[in-house]
């Protein structure tokens, strides 16, 4: 076939299976990402190479670099490719006993005192997911990649507006519509997330966390000590 001119159809008029095979570039594509998300959580970003993500794929070598040329291309896609995954993850979703007696167990949203207490549990829950600490390797590596560190920070804030519009729906309408509730949920969120960072090491059983009771004490008090002029 000459450069340039169109490619010929296939023999009985058939033309190339182009939609076939772009389907299996995607599919590739998504073993490799998946590969390296796998890869950041069970090795640590230090010990992730691009020959362990290729052979977690199961694909070649010149796939790979077709798809990513370089390691920082590869992870930062991996990024979006977490991303993905981190949103799309609804209380109903989830698979582990805990979170499956959590739906079980929600009270009613006019129940203010148990409500709240369960929707602290619950965003608590939720945040114990591999996915955080798969993400907690990457902001290690963004630390001295700018590049990455660019798509990291926008990944973390689409995070957090996900992340504060599903703790609306826990708390419920009646909770959310409260003075004090954003300041509440800030004040959570933040020191949930630093706990958080402390199972890297721990390893205790996100369950049996001590700061639970606290935290639902803490939500109870900023609902109910919001400021009067605040309540206007």
């Amino acid at each position: 076939m000459t450069v340039g001119q169109p490619e010929a159809p296939e023999a009985g008029g058939r033309q190339p299976d182009r939609v076939g095979q772009a389907d299996r570039t995607a599919r590739s594509k998504e073993l490799i990402l998946d590969a390296t998300i796998e890869c950041l959580l069970a090795e640590g970003y230090s010990a992730t190479t691009t020959m362990k993500i290729q052979a977690k794929a199961g694909v070649t070598r010149g796939r790979l670099l077709h798809h990513f040329p370089s390691k920082r291309e590869l992870l930062t896609a991996a990024v979006t490719r977490l991303g993905q995954q981190r949103l799309n993850r609804n209380l109903e979703d989830r698979t582990d006993d805990f979170s499956r007696s959590l739906v079980r167990q929600r009270p009613p949203a006019g129940e203010v005192g148990p409500r709240s207490d369960w929707a602290v549990t619950t965003l608590w829950a939720g945040l114990m997911h591999s996915s955080f600490f798969t993400a907690l390797e990457l902001w290690i590596a963004s630390r001295t990649d700018d590049a990455l560190a660019d798509k990291v920070r926008a990944h973390e804030k689409n995070v957090f507006e996900r992340v504060r519009e599903n703790a609306r729906e826990l708390f419920g309408p009646v909770i959310a519509a409260q003075a004090g509730y954003d300041h509440m949920f800030s004040v959570l969120f933040s020191s949930m997330r630093g706990m958080a960072v402390t199972y890297t090491f721990s390893h205790l059983d996100p369950q049996t966390e001590p700061m639970i009771a606290t935290w639902q004490q803490i939500a109870r008090s900023l609902l109910t000590d919001a400021p009067a002029e605040d309540r206007a």
